[in-house]
């Protein structure tokens, strides 16, 4: 039933937030000069490891004070996401840990958490 729930909501996730590229933006930081830099949720399916929820691609792409898209990443980087304490990201093998507490935006490790684990579900 869990697995089931998970990949509802991972379907959810991409069309309650969206980007020009068609991903789903988790994370943006806004740089002085009006640029900013957004993460984005390429792919997300139910984790293959059992000690994680999500496992997830994402990229980055950079855009100029006007929106146009300067850089798009090619790399699609995967991460893994345990949504039950204690919160993780997993990326290359290393796992950080996340302060479930703190407010979105200033962490991109923690905004990724959320947008997986309290995606809404109707």
């Amino acid at each position: 039933m869990r697995r089931i729930l998970f990949t509802l909501i991972l379907c959810v996730v991409p069309t309650s937030i969206s980007s020009a590229s068609g991903h789903a933006v988790f994370h943006t930081a806004s740089f002085g000069d009006g640029g900013s830099v957004s993460l984005s949720i390429a792919e997300g399916r139910p984790s293959r490891y059992s000690a994680f929820d999500f496992d997830a691609i994402i990229t980055l792409s950079e855009a100029d004070h006007g929106g146009a898209v300067l850089y798009r990443d090619g790399g699609r980087h995967q991460v893994s996401v345990r949504c039950a304490a204690p919160a993780m990201v997993r990326i290359s093998a290393v796992d950080y840990p996340v302060d479930v507490s703190i407010p979105s935006g200033g962490d991109w490790k923690h905004d990724l958490w959320a947008a997986l684990c309290n995606a809404p579900v109707s």
